[in-house]
């Protein structure tokens, strides 16, 4: 069977600016995957920064549309075709491209695996999330919409006294339980969201320049954050055991710094319920690849935060804490429907933090450490600021002690 797997970028990348530095490669880690089904012939097609993709991937053109992309696609004459959604920063929204590409595609008589247009829509817009947990019964804060043109259309109308839907969106907030969170609709992962903890700073926040595109404010939840992906197993689905989330200073999961560990079994949590609310999640939502799902813990109920229907940060961890490759959990799941790789998962433990971006000698380094299994670092060589410089996500597999002393080191090698 030919086999293409594909993704597209919508924004500009400039390799001479911005480099990313997987170890081992990725074009490693498909050789390893390549040589277990010999039967078949593989091709990667994709736009840069080449993320999840093999360096000798086909690299097509940043301009390209999708019916353009399609059609690079189409002339390779595939017999499957392979989403490998990834994300960028100010709108995740690639997951929808890739999705206009399968109904190319399929109109062209190729079967495709890639998530649908209309559940990649639903997660793309928060709010759209939001109504459509709400709607099905899953637990989620209560939350308020706030259309932006609406809430300062009155300031281009002389005759307008009161803004009345301005008025009836703050005294909609002031229903809801303190602190909030005022996120912005469309945006990738926890980028531009703001904690607040009066009525008077969420209002002082809608009402500034800070609000300029729709948002949705939330009761902020307490608890414990936690993710999980979710993978399409023919007519079934495999939900994979939750990770925990640090948070940052502001009570938010941040992309550039928090960690993540687990897998997290403790029957406090009852895993076995939240498996089966997230089955019924992918279930509703016509998953057809696999989704990431982030979620909080409090008061012993979970709710569900977000859903990505795209591979994620947990995606590298997942497969090096089976020891398999990424490539390994697509095709036994979504292509050949089985359950058990899964199931022989090591009992171990897996922690996956961030670093500072560091120099090619210590990521060598560190990648010698044995319980280290990953380094995935992205580095913004054109970033005035050291924070906006980048991180490098360590992904450590082990006993708790081996990963502490695997920790020590680490902090031996950096400095």
């Amino acid at each position: 069977m030919k086999v293409v797997f594909y993704s597209t970028n919508s924004n500009i990348f400039n390799p001479q600016t911005f480099k990313i530095t997987v170890l081992p490669a990725n074009k490693e880690q498909f050789e390893s995957f390549q040589k277990k089904y010999p039967e078949h012939s593989f091709t990667f097609v994709t736009q840069l920064p080449l993320m999840f993709m093999p360096e000798n991937s086909i690299v097509l053109d940043q301009n390209l549309s999708y019916k353009e992309v399609a059609q690079k696609i189409i002339s390779l004459k595939p017999d499957l075709a392979i989403a490998l959604s990834f994300w960028v920063n100010p709108y995740d929204w690639l997951s929808v491209n890739d999705a206009l590409i399968k109904n190319e595609l399929e109109k062209n008589g190729i079967k495709t695996l890639c998530n649908l247009l209309s559940s990649s829509l639903i997660c793309f817009d928060k709010y759209k999330t939001h109504q459509f947990l709400e709607l099905n019964g899953f637990n989620i804060p209560k939350a308020v919409f706030v259309d932006h043109d609406l809430y300062f259309c009155a300031g281009s109308h002389k005759e307008v006294i009161h803004n009345v839907y301005k008025d009836s969106i703050l005294s909609q907030i002031q229903e809801l339980k303190l602190p909030l969170i005022i996120k912005d609709t469309v945006g990738l992962s926890s980028y531009g969201m703001t904690v607040v903890h009066t009525y008077g700073e969420a209002m002082g926040y809608l009402n500034s320049k800070r609000n300029n595109s729709n948002r949705i404010v939330e009761e902020y939840i307490t608890g414990e954050h936690f993710g999980l992906e979710v993978y399409r197993a023919k007519n079934d689905f495999v939900v994979l055991d939750p990770y925990r989330f640090s948070l940052n200073q502001y009570g938010i999961t941040s992309p550039k710094q928090s960690s993540k560990e687990g897998p997290v079994k403790d029957a406090k949590y009852k895993i076995n319920a939240l498996k089966k609310e997230i089955k019924k999640l992918a279930r509703l939502l016509d998953i057809q690849t696999l989704c990431q799902v982030d979620l909080i813990y409090s008061n012993r109920k979970w709710y569900i935060i977000e859903i990505n229907p795209r591979l994620s940060g947990m995606s590298f961890m997942y497969a090096k804490s089976y020891n398999k490759t990424l490539y390994d959990l697509i095709w036994e799941t979504c292509v050949r429907g089985k359950k058990s790789p899964y199931k022989k998962a090591p009992d171990l433990w897996c922690k996956d933090i961030k670093l500072e971006v560091q120099t090619d000698e210590k990521l060598n380094e560190i990648r010698k450490l044995g319980c280290v299994k990953l380094l995935n670092q992205s580095n913004d060589m054109a970033a005035k600021q050291e924070r906006e410089k980048g991180f490098c996500e360590c992904i450590i597999l082990g006993t708790k002690e081996e990963i502490q002393e695997t920790l020590e080191k680490i902090k031996k090698i950096t400095g």
